[in-house]
């Protein structure tokens, strides 16, 4: 089974709608002012807290402000840890961070190697929504001991075939599912999903 995350969740109506559809995980973003899907620590923790049972909170998160990673953590208990920058696994492990997710630029001859992770994230535009070349992600995925999440430019239109060409762990879709940035839309994660169960099915 491919698990889906339907990533900056920035409402609750959202977040609803990726638990309704059958969506395996969601992503609130912290730590990137920068970002449209941006969340104070507060506002993820109440989101966090919304999220059904069963329905994996991962929190994406830029960990070059240690103190701030420190204390998103601890206050927004995710099940997971998507950490950009160089930061010790092992320190999100004692604090309780579940999954650690190292997101990778999909390059050529790239180090797999992550001591410490969970799985790793290729994303050729890290976060920025562009596609990356799937031959190359399925070479990655081949050579990586750890379960592989694709990123980066998919959508219900394109995410079948990713999936039968790179046959990854896992799919993120975040600007893919979009009315507009930070705003999902619930028929589009509904068909993302659908898609996405459709590769499964061919695959029996």
């Amino acid at each position: 089974m491919v698990r889906v995350k339907i990533c900056g969740i920035t409402r609750e109506e959202d977040l609803a709608a990726a638990a309704a559809h059958g969506a395996d995980a969601i992503g609130l973003v912290v730590g990137f002012p920068r970002s449209p899907r941006n969340l104070s620590i507060e506002r993820a923790r109440a989101l966090r807290r919304m999220a059904p049972p069963f329905l994996d909170v991962v929190l994406v998160v830029d960990g070059a402000d240690r103190d701030m990673l420190i204390r998103a953590v601890r206050e927004i208990r995710p099940d997971a840890v998507q950490v950009y920058g160089e930061v010790d696994p092992n320190m999100l492990r004692d604090l309780g961070a579940g999954w650690i997710i190292k997101p990778v630029r999909v390059e050529p001859g790239i180090e797999l190697d992550y001591d410490g992770f969970d799985a790793i994230l290729l994303d050729s535009s890290m976060g920025r929504g562009l596609m990356p070349d799937w031959k190359l992600c399925r070479e990655m995925r081949e050579r990586s001991r750890l379960p592989v999440i694709l990123a980066g430019g998919l959508n219900p239109q394109n995410v079948l075939d990713a999936i039968r060409i790179v046959k990854p762990y896992g799919v993120d879709v975040s600007s893919g599912v979009e009315l507009s940035p930070g705003i999902k839309d619930a028929h589009m994660i509904r068909e993302f999903i659908r898609r996405v169960r459709e590769a499964e099915l061919d695959e029996v």
